[in-house]
């Protein structure tokens, strides 16, 4: 009996791979870049935090120095401001350029296992597949976990980052707003994840 190797006709169905199981095949391929990640996550951090201290320390220059007319202050913390801004820039462009790097080599080492593996395919599977087809799947594919990598991973942990040290000094500040303030967060979490699994 032939075997079916067409990659549009699965005779079975495969069982789901959880998006934990996928990352930890993803970290294997990215095992050598453990440094650099760990960078790349401290300048994320890094960037959080100064993207935090910008809002914080135009609260305090209103409620301090603007509301009592003493424009030194203004001048001061205006300076301040411009430093964070400055060094948020600079640390942004690093860990941009840090994860872009990364994708790159990521996907260099990806798309050359999954050349190796279509040495080792028997001639059957190049019969029911087209060429065409199987070229635009691999670039497509790999394309999407480069991006995944280099602007989706770094965008996602960032905003971790950033909900929770917003959630943190909204509660210091206030605590009855704050919780006021972190109630819809909370529904809305609930919500996706009821939805999650029918998307």
């Amino acid at each position: 009996m032939r075997d079916n190797y067409n990659l549009y006709e699965q005779n079975e169905p495969r069982e789901k791979t959880t998006g934990i199981a996928s990352l930890r095949k993803l970290v294997s391929i990215i095992g050598g870049e453990r440094r650099n990640l760990i960078v790349a996550l401290t300048a994320i951090l890094i960037n959080a935090m100064l993207g935090l201290a910008g809002p914080y320390l135009v609260g305090h220059t209103i409620d301090t120095y603007v509301q009592s007319k003493q424009f030194h202050g203004v001048l001061l913390f205006s300076g301040m401001l411009l430093v964070i801004y400055a060094v948020a820039f600079v640390v942004n462009y690093m860990q941009m350029r840090l994860m872009g790097g990364i994708g790159q080599r990521m996907l260099y080492r990806l798309r050359n296992s999954i050349f190796d593996k279509l040495q080792e395919l028997p001639l059957d599977f190049f019969n029911q597949n087209k060429a065409g087809d199987l070229i635009s799947r691999i670039n497509s594919d790999t394309e999407k976990v480069n991006q995944f990598f280099s602007q989706s991973l770094m965008q996602f942990i960032g905003s971790i980052f950033t909900i929770t040290g917003a959630a943190i000094i909204l509660l210091i500040i206030n605590l009855p707003l704050g919780l006021a303030a972190l109630a819809p967060a909370l529904g809305i979490w609930i919500f996706t994840r009821f939805v999650s699994p029918w998307v």
